[in-house]
């Protein structure tokens, strides 16, 4: 929103700027709003690149989740069958040891 602004010799109070549509504001006005309208935009900015990189940390937060599931499930899946591999061995043993009490 910049505006054509001639140097003027006028009191800083009586400067003043056309707008875009040609009305007349004071000087004071018209960079109060400049100022404003920068101040937005870096606003915005900073919003978008926050919210880029929370975008970003979850992407990353989600893929170790994804990691860490993973090597559990596969360890949980070995310790499962490591429990089956001594039940089954347990009731071989049971199964000679009664065949053996009955002779």
């Amino acid at each position: 929103m910049a505006h054509f602004r001639p140097p003027s010799n006028d009191r800083p109070d009586e400067q003043s700027s056309l707008t875009p549509s040609g009305k007349k504001v004071p000087m004071a006005m018209s960079m109060m709003v400049d100022s404003m309208v920068r101040m937005i935009q870096r606003a915005k900015e900073d919003i978008e690149l926050v919210d880029q990189r929370a975008r970003e940390d979850v992407e990353r937060i989600d893929q170790k989740a994804r990691e860490d599931l993973e090597r559990l499930d596969k360890k949980a899946r070995q310790d499962l069958e490591l429990l089956d591999k001594k039940a089954r061995e347990d009731i071989e043993r049971f199964k000679s040891s009664t065949s053996l009490d009955e002779s």
